[in-house]
């Protein structure tokens, strides 16, 4: 019986000491090979802090763990509480080395670093231990750092008194894929890549980072780096994620850290005041050029109007001697009386075409005509800017919310904050647009008023002097380059794949609207009309918009061959003048009774060879220059090299 009482005591005393734990008074910076005690008893590492210690970071190896058997480790700190395993899987790679940087020691001197290390079967493991003494960030100062999918990183920063806002620069050699995030001091630090996003600002990078930090929003901050185990955010080209998780060699990454004090408001006011006095002084010299030229078009007018009667009246005297003369020759028994002379078939059909010939329609009726342009213009504009603005400001204030940089594809190496815009620097750039355009506009009705009374003083001035002017299309355009700077303002605000477009549809107006008013100076009558060049300019932004979306060469044999036929269809209405219709009966029956009273098929020569060889060239060399890069189009995935290519702008 005493046997039995004796052999149970002993069973209980082994058993208890199984389940008791290893404690091992630990050193900083002292390597452990140890091995884990059988059925998850733990091995506790203890590790005094002393006061000038400020943060800690280990490190935990182990080759013998599996996902079955993992090395568990626990950190027990004051602040907090922060555990791993190893091996730690990260979208299915598997990595046995795991490093973390524990949460900053507090003030506390009895405060102690407490390491649990357990597992359900024996494993050997190599852990370590040490101060970090490096752990703050110093303005202007440049640090080395290295991180790894595994071993994440992180420091701290602290903004000076009187700076109002930081950039943090991250600049590498390497390309593998990390996310930089901006994260409050407080514990726990999210640093790993499920987790990262969750709070902060958050930005991916390969090679050049930047993130503006405003004091406003926190005096200190950490800066952590997760280094992402595959380059799917950094890339369009995904990689393939294995099914089951898989051993993958540690991804390293080497970066430069350097913290620099961004613009204060006052440097802002001063550079907005700068170049606010440049367009002031362009406002300047344009005021004063319009009053001198004003003064001196109506003193030269004046002087040359008194010549222009002289001259009509010795030309009339002149005309009615001749017709005298004809009605007293008798050998003339009838004559053409008919006014067909003013019939635009009967003058475009001339070999030598006049501006005259071209602005037979009243003053009226072409300024009518014009003054569409900017009207449609304006109401578009209108409708469209207004919902565009708005769209950004939410998109911008999603990026605030959520601290998801990568939303907005901002230059972020030259994005300065300001009045809440995280890009404000070129937003206010574009403040030239909208001045200047409307010094344009202004200009060009101030012009428009001076020809109106010009007529009123010399009614036929529209008739027999000079080109006719219209300023319409020139207000258009002074329209055109006001919302394209309110636009490129807007795409500014958050810049991506989803609203490049923005300011993109007035650049292609301020090109039509441009050649346009080329072809108007010498054709007032012939020109488009507003309707149909506002509708082909939105047909091709419908087109440019699904060359973004549709990456296939069936879209771009059907854009080029309706390019093409386009070209071709401008091309002779450019030739006729505006008198071509297309009636294939009419057409044939013009041809044959042309070839009928014609001599020596003279009816096949063009009647403007220059025109036509020349609008033939480019066409053919535009259909050549699409048929030579046909098989090479598949590698394009940009519409607007497509579009460069059939110009005969940009060659493959």
């Amino acid at each position: 019986m005493l046997l039995r009482l004796y052999l149970f005591y002993n069973f209980l005393l082994y058993y208890s000491r199984c389940q008791s734990p290893e404690i091992i008074d630990a050193n900083w910076n002292q390597e452990y090979n140890e091995k884990t005690l059988y059925n998850s008893s733990l091995t506790i590492f203890r590790f005094p802090v002393e006061i000038e210690y400020s943060v800690a970071r280990v490190r935990v190896t182990c080759n013998d763990s599996s996902t079955s058997n993992p090395l568990l480790v626990v950190f027990r700190e004051k602040s907090g509480i922060l555990s791993l395993q190893v091996p730690i899987i990260i979208q299915n790679h598997e990595y046995n080395k795991v490093g973390r940087t524990l949460c900053p020691f507090t003030d506390d001197e009895n405060e102690v670093l407490t390491v649990e290390v357990s597992s359900f079967k024996p494993v050997h493991y190599n852990f370590v231990a040490s101060i970090v003494n490096n752990f703050f960030l110093e303005m202007d100062k440049t640090r080395e750092v290295v991180a790894s999918a595994s071993e994440p990183i992180y420091l701290e920063y602290r903004i000076p008194k009187g700076i109002d806002s930081v950039v943090v620069h991250i600049d590498s050699n390497s390309t593998v894929c990390m996310t930089v995030s901006i994260q409050k001091i407080g514990c726990p630090v999210f640093d790993l890549t499920n987790n990262v996003i969750s709070t902060g600002s958050h930005q991916s990078m390969t090679k050049s980072a930047s993130i503006a930090v405003e004091r406003s929003e926190m005096e200190a901050f950490y800066v952590i780096f997760v280094v992402n185990p595959n380059d799917n955010i950094c890339s369009d080209m995904k990689d393939v994620l294995p099914p089951h998780p898989i051993h993958k060699n540690i991804r390293k990454k080497n970066f430069n850290v350097t913290i620099e004090s961004a613009s204060t408001e006052g440097e802002y006011i001063f550079a907005i005041s700068m170049i606010l006095g440049v367009i002031l002084f362009i406002y300047i010299l344009a005021i004063v050029y319009m009053v001198a030229d004003n003064n001196a078009e109506q003193e030269h007018f004046n002087r040359g109007y008194r010549f222009f009667e002289e001259a009509n009246y010795t030309e009339r005297n002149r005309i009615l001697a001749q017709e005298e003369a004809m009605l007293r020759d008798d050998e003339i028994n009838d004559y053409d009386v008919l006014p067909d002379h003013r019939d635009k078939l009967v003058a475009r059909a001339k070999s030598k075409l006049t501006v005259a010939d071209m602005s037979m329609k009243t003053f009226k009726q072409r300024e009518k005509k014009y003054n569409v342009y900017w009207v449609t213009l304006a109401t578009v504009g209108l409708f469209y800017s207004l919902p565009v603005v708005q769209l950004v400001l939410t998109w911008q204030n999603t990026v605030r919310l959520s601290g998801d940089m990568d939303l907005c594809w901002y230059n972020f190496r030259c994005a300065r904050p300001f009045l809440g815009f995280i890009a404000f620097n070129n937003i206010i750039s574009n403040i030239g647009y909208i001045l200047l355009g409307l010094l344009l506009i202004v200009l060009n009705k101030q012009r428009e008023l001076r020809y109106t009374h010009l007529m009123q003083v010399y009614p036929r001035i529209d008739k027999e002097c000079g080109i006719p002017q219209h300023g319409g299309i020139m207000t258009a355009i002074g329209i055109s380059v006001v919302l394209e700077g309110i636009l490129s303002a807007s795409y500014h605000i958050c810049p991506s794949s989803s609203n490049y477009q923005f300011d993109t549809s007035f650049m292609y107006v301020i090109g039509m609207l441009g050649m346009l008013k080329l072809y108007q100076l010498r054709h007032p009558d012939v020109n488009a009309n507003a309707h149909v060049a506002f509708a082909v300019v939105a047909v091709f932004i419908l087109i440019a918009m699904c060359g973004v979306y549709l990456h296939n060469i069936a879209f771009w044999a059907i854009f080029s061959i309706l390019y093409i036929f386009t070209l071709l269809t401008v091309t002779i209405e450019f030739y006729f003048k505006g008198i071509w219709k297309f009636n294939f009966r009419e057409q044939l029956n013009i041809f044959k009774y042309a070839f009928a009273s014609s001599r020596r098929c003279s009816c096949l020569i063009p009647t403007y060879m220059g025109a036509l060889s020349e609008g033939n060239l480019i066409t053919y060399n535009l259909l050549t220059t699409a048929t030579v890069n046909w098989f090479r189009l598949a590698a394009m995935v940009d519409f607007g090299v497509l579009f460069g290519v059939l110009s005969g702008v940009v060659r493959l």
